[in-house]
């Protein structure tokens, strides 16, 4: 009985010791990461502003009287020609104005002929002695006033006919219709804007920049993409800065001149604003995802080409774009860091690259 028992302890034992030993023997587990090398250029800082296209002369054409609007002839969009008719006022009250102007200066000219005759038929009298001269004086004034009251209503006559003229509004240059402020039936003032054109010629970019930026943006290389086609680039050339901030968003409204701008650019269309300059630090451009911050500030984990070991690099972000970041520090060219996963890793792991054989440790 003691025999049997002895024999399976022992029986026991050795199992016990035979897995340990297949424990301590069995290989080590090395995760894998997907990786990617590095490489440090002095490439140009880039900042990005969104715009629109604007022309760079905008004329807000209005009424030179007041009135109702009877007839409104173009509509967004519509090429317009100089001296075309965009709306018309109702003419009632301005043609009855220049009429009664046109009926006083009719008065007035009779008024002026008979104080002419007067004037000469005392003139005869006086010279011979039949009436005094304070008389023919009398006579002499009123003829002057006559011929004054004369001029005044030819002035009025020309003004009420102008204001009847000024009841076409016309286009005063070539271009197109960018913005209807007035509609048929709608009583406008003198000088209300109610067609908006834009001028044919060059084009503009404008964009809101924030004040921050406002002083470093003279100097700076700068090129324009349509959001339509964001591959072609037009070079852009500053043009004018607002002279004061918008009060809401603290920004200034900034126009860029596009001289190489063709007929695939159009007035209204999105756009963006690529300002550059040369960059003072070697960057390297690395996914978003390869960093993590433990405390220690941003960094990377960088690994050993020959026994797949990593190790902490710390970096500063110079900037970030969509998806990537730009960064410089404890880098070196052809450097192997990992790309995603990295918060699950630990300084002195070893780990193999996604793309490295089963028997190879890196």
């Amino acid at each position: 009985m003691f025999f049997g028992h002895a024999l399976l302890l022992a029986t026991a034992l050795c199992l016990l010791l035979s897995g340990c030993q297949e424990a301590k023997s069995s290989p080590p587990i090395h995760p894998v990461v997907k990786t990617m090398r590095i490489s440090l250029d002095m490439g140009a800082a880039n900042r990005s502003y969104p715009g629109v296209i604007v022309a760079r002369h905008e004329t807000q054409e209005s009424f030179r009287v007041g009135g109702r609007i009877e007839k409104r002839s173009v509509d967004v969009g519509d090429h317009v020609r100089e001296g075309q008719i965009l709306a018309t006022l109702d003419e009632k009250d301005l043609r009855l104005s220049m009429e009664s102007a046109q009926a006083e200066r009719n008065a007035a000219v009779s008024n002026k002929d008979q104080a002419i005759t007067e004037e000469r038929r005392y003139a005869t009298l006086l010279s011979k002695n039949v009436v005094s001269q304070s008389e023919y004086d009398l006579k002499h004034l009123s003829a002057e006033e006559a011929r004054a009251r004369l001029e005044k209503a030819d002035r009025s006559l020309k003004l009420a006919t102008s204001q009847l003229g000024y009841a076409r509004l016309v286009s005063s240059n070539d271009g197109v219709v960018t913005k209807v402020s007035a509609e048929a039936g709608q009583v406008v003032s003198q000088g209300q804007s109610v067609v908006t054109v834009a001028r044919k010629g060059a084009l503009e970019v404008l964009v809101d920049i924030p004040e921050r930026n406002i002083q470093d943006i003279k100097e700076k290389p700068a090129e324009t993409s349509l959001w339509s086609n964001s591959d072609v680039r037009y070079r852009a050339t500053l043009r004018e800065i607002s002279p004061s901030a918008d009060p809401a968003t603290r920004t200034y409204a900034v126009r860029y001149a596009l001289p190489d701008a063709d007929s695939s650019v159009r007035l209204g269309m999105t756009a963006t604003l690529h300002l550059s300059e040369p960059a003072s630090l070697q960057t390297a451009r690395i996914p978003a995802s390869a960093m993590f911050n433990q405390g220690k500030g941003p960094g990377i984990w960088s690994v050993d080409p020959q026994s797949g070991e990593l190790k902490f690099r710390s970096v500063t972000v110079d900037r970030y774009s969509e998806r990537d970041a730009f960064v410089h520090g404890q880098l070196a060219n052809g450097d192997i860091i990992v790309t995603s996963g990295v918060q699950k890793l630990d300084e002195g792991m070893r780990v193999r690259l996604a793309d490295a054989p089963q028997g190879d440790v890196r």
